[in-house]
């Protein structure tokens, strides 16, 4: 999907722009959410809190049934708001719920790629899809980091993960007595595809929720 595509779903206010990607907030996909539902709940819990680490479950509960998604904050990846680890890890909880619902669920949510903003900022992006084509075009022109056997990015970050990302996975998984069968029925469920086929984002958010175990 490209960045015109985004601007269809979502309205300028609602779209950040991360590491020279587009991602919807949690507020769009909130708004989709109350817009196409008559009746639309979200509950949230704690998995894992211990001051440093966050780890939360959101079900969204719409007209079509009820999605679960897991949202992940720590202190050292997420520096600038490490006295709400707590509070990102819902918000991110939730987004992932209502992306795993059906609202753009094409796109990563702004808010679980947030500590990219600490490398090279976040902005909100204006209601202007002239802008959006223009960046579209800026991007177009990128080759691919060619430093993956498994990535098949197209340079913005949005292609596969890449093999590093795939055999830390795996080594992870091996510690917490995961067989790569396991991996697969857990990323089935949470991402709609097998481990080896993850976004690079998706990659490094399974790596999070891991490493949190």
């Amino acid at each position: 999907m490209g960045d015109n595509s985004i601007a269809n779903q979502f309205r300028g206010d609602e779209i950040a722009k991360i590491d020279n990607n587009l991602y919807p907030k949690v507020g769009g996909r909130l708004r989709l959410a109350h817009g196409e539902n008559h009746k639309l709940s979200i509950t949230t819990n704690i998995i894992k809190y211990d001051g440093k680490i966050a780890v939360v479950s959101a079900i969204s509960t719409t007209n079509k049934g009820s999605f679960q998604g897991l949202g992940m904050a720590n202190t050292e990846r997420d520096k600038e708001i490490a006295p709400a680890i707590l509070e990102l890890a819902e918000t991110r909880a939730i987004a992932r719920s209502l992306r795993f619902a059906g609202f753009g669920v094409e796109y990563c949510s702004a808010e679980e790629v947030s500590h990219l903003k600490q490398r090279n900022g976040i902005k909100p992006i204006s209601d202007n899809k002239n802008q959006l084509s223009d960046d579209s075009q800026a991007n177009a022109g990128n080759g691919g980091n060619g430093n993956s056997a498994h990535s098949t990015s197209n340079g913005n970050g949005k292609g596969r993960l890449s093999g590093k990302q795939y055999k830390y996975i795996l080594r992870l998984a091996d510690e917490l007595d995961k067989n790569k069968a396991d991996l697969d029925k857990y990323c089935l469920e949470a991402y709609g595809t097998v481990v080896q086929h993850l976004s690079m984002v998706d990659a490094s958010v399974l790596i999070e929720q891991l490493k949190a175990r």
